[in-house]
């Protein structure tokens, strides 16, 4: 790299910022004081679209079950600060959310799922009006409900919407039936897919066409995700000092594999086994160190404190998780899967069945016994995590939406945003 490229770069990424000057994000999840840990994901990418110097407003509706249930944990605005002087606003206005299942997306204009989805985008236009907002474009977590809600607000005014499927399969689609998905989604001006697994299926079961959609896995804030020193990490957290400490950090769900892992480490000499997590299948093993959550904000210290990072999940978008592994230096034990294609590489992952516990208590087995292999698929990891920076996604992100904007140049007139409320 020539010393003038990182100028070029700021030049650059100016340009393109300036195109977008205000986003608004839709999302179904967002961490709140009621649930600190849901959505993180989300909150990486808005901070980091923040710190590129674009204003960011977040709306993630809540139930109103969910309200009742914490009354005080989701304030309706907070405001959030991030890096250089940046912030962001966040809005969490009440919506009513009926039964959503599969089975009913055959039930046509009867489905109670799009009577959902009217009241989820009815709580966004509700921020909108009464905030005064002139956003330059719009995305939405997830198909449903955010990205079908962010397709309806651009339309209303008269601005670009992109919706991202960041979800591992098409479980939020399913609801509404793939027919009604195809036209209602078919407006968006382009689509934000977390791996080529993803675009593929966006492809092939929505009819998207492949220029419409950009491909960026997720990433993280590598200034947070990086090695601490391993003997204070463990004391930090009471952990012992000496066995290999195997690392699972997620929801504790079957799909996810935590409970997979402690299976395969039971009794297994000389590892214990560290899980930072919550959910209906907790992981057993005789020889548990740590089962807890753990706030994000300590999740780097965890795994600095460990050898190695497993997640033999069955389905992802593109899982946070391990990059946020790799980027503390860990090696990584997951999934054989298209899904995992983008991240994981054979330097730094043994990949295998997920459901095959015999080869996941091998691959600890193998990494117990070879320190050195340890030692070469941890550099192999941290380096391999530089390209997966949350803030040089976001920039990239940007700079797709722009692209998209200028292949319809003067469809999104600044004039007309905002005319259909005004």
């Amino acid at each position: 790299m020539t010393s003038g490229q990182p100028d070029r770069l700021h030049t650059q990424s100016q340009q393109f910022c300036m195109r977008i000057d205000h986003l608004l994000v839709l999302a179904s999840n967002y961490p709140s004081p009621a649930q600190p840990t849901y959505g993180t994901f989300v909150r990486e990418f808005a901070r980091a679209v923040a710190r590129q110097g674009v204003r960011t407003s977040v709306i993630a509706p809540v139930a109103i079950q969910r309200r009742a249930r914490w009354p005080n944990g989701f304030p309706q605005r907070s405001i959030e600060k991030v890096e250089q002087g940046n912030e962001l606003t966040v809005f969490r206005p009440a919506y009513l959310s009926v039964s959503a299942r599969e089975q009913f997306s055959r039930l046509g204009p009867l489905n109670p799922s799009l009577l959902t989805l009217r009241q989820f985008t009815s709580a966004v236009r509700r921020v909108v009006k009464r905030e005064h907002l002139a956003p330059d474009a719009v995305y939405g977590h997830f198909l449903y409900l955010p990205g079908a809600s962010a397709v309806h607000i651009g339309q209303e005014l008269d601005i670009p919407s992109f919706p991202c499927m960041g979800e591992g399969e098409f479980w939020t689609v399913r609801r509404f039936g793939f027919a009604r998905a195809r036209e209602e989604l078919k407006p968006a001006q382009g689509f934000i897919a977390n791996s080529t697994a993803l675009k593929g299926m966006l492809q092939k079961d929505l009819l998207i066409p492949p220029d419409s959609i950009g491909v960026f896995p997720n990433g993280t804030d590598l200034s947070k995700f990086k090695p601490h020193p391993m003997l204070a990490a463990r004391r930090h957290f009471g952990l012992p000092e000496e066995p290999l400490l195997v690392c699972s950090v997620g929801n504790f769900l079957e799909g996810k594999g935590v409970a997979r892992v402690a299976e395969a480490i039971d009794a297994l000499d000389g590892v214990q086994g560290v899980f930072a997590g919550s959910g209906p299948v907790p992981p057993r093993c005789a020889n548990t160190a740590l089962c807890r959550r753990v706030s994000h904000d300590e999740i780097p210290l965890l795994l600095s404190a460990c050898d190695v990072f497993a997640l033999p999940t069955v389905i992802e978008g593109s899982s946070n998780a391990l990059v946020e592994a790799m980027a503390c230096g860990l090696p990584i034990i997951s999934s054989l899967g298209e899904f995992n294609d983008d991240l994981l590489t054979p330097e730094v992952a043994i990949r295998l069945d997920p459901y095959d516990v015999s080869a996941l208590r091998n691959a600890v087995v193998t990494l117990r016994d070879g320190p050195e292999l340890r030692r070469k698929m941890a550099a192999a990891a941290l380096a391999r995590a530089a390209a997966f920076d949350v803030s040089e996604r976001a920039r990239r992100i940007l700079q797709f939406m722009h692209e998209r904007m200028e292949t319809t140049r003067g469809s999104h007139s600044p004039a007309a945003r905002g005319r259909a409320w005004a």
